[in-house]
């Protein structure tokens, strides 16, 4: 009887030291909410575009204190995402129209631009942190001129134990929000739009 006991607590350990060793690629859902309080010039027709500039659909790897990783991308094609996003912002600015092409020299053309969307996880002892960064331009011609805006955020995370899925799609829609709802807000950009329309 003391040697099934001692055995299945040998066999619970192994499943429990499995468990935690053991890391799983994720798929995070990136839908950000861009959180968009200025107006646009009023009659004011848009095009809209957006490009993935990344060079991996990767955005980095989980690890544990076992030395083991798993790559962690984005459910859908951030091109989708981010179009997507910028047009419920536009259409919260006031947007009078968005056509599908900017053919005519009184379209505003604004294009985004992913130029970095990463995850650095680093072991320290018992705890683990996570460094997201993300960079991204906004690239809006109109008239025959060009305005680019800049656009990097950052953020930490420090848990004891690699975050779950639900926890990085957490940290990565505030990153995308809180960098997305910067370019958008950014008064250079109304400015811009303002004179040169």
């Amino acid at each position: 009887m003391h040697r099934l006991k001692r055995t299945a607590g040998l066999v619970l350990f192994a499943l429990i030291l499995s468990a935690c060793t053991s890391l799983s690629p994720q798929q995070v859902e990136l839908q950000p909410l861009i959180d968009a309080r200025q107006r646009l010039p009023a009659g004011l027709s848009l095009a809209l575009d957006a490009k993935d500039l990344r060079p991996s659909p990767v955005i980095g790897y989980r690890v544990s204190r076992f030395e083991q990783n798993a790559f962690i991308t984005l459910a859908r094609d951030a091109r989708y995402t981010l179009l997507s996003s910028a047009q419920q912002a536009l259409r919260q600015m006031g947007a009078y129209r968005i056509v599908p092409d900017a053919s005519s020299n009184d379209v505003a053309k604004l294009t985004l631009l992913l130029d970095d969307l990463s995850y650095e996880a680093n072991q320290h002892s018992v705890r683990q942190e996570v460094q997201l960064s993300m960079k991204l331009r906004l690239v809006t011609q109109y008239h025959g001129r060009t305005f680019t805006g800049h656009y990097q955020s950052q953020k930490t995370h420090s848990s004891p134990l690699p975050p779950t899925e639900a926890t990085n799609q957490e940290l990565l829609n505030e990153l995308a929000s809180e960098t997305l709802s910067r370019a958008f807000s950014d008064p250079r950009l109304i400015d811009f739009l303002r004179q040169n329309g």
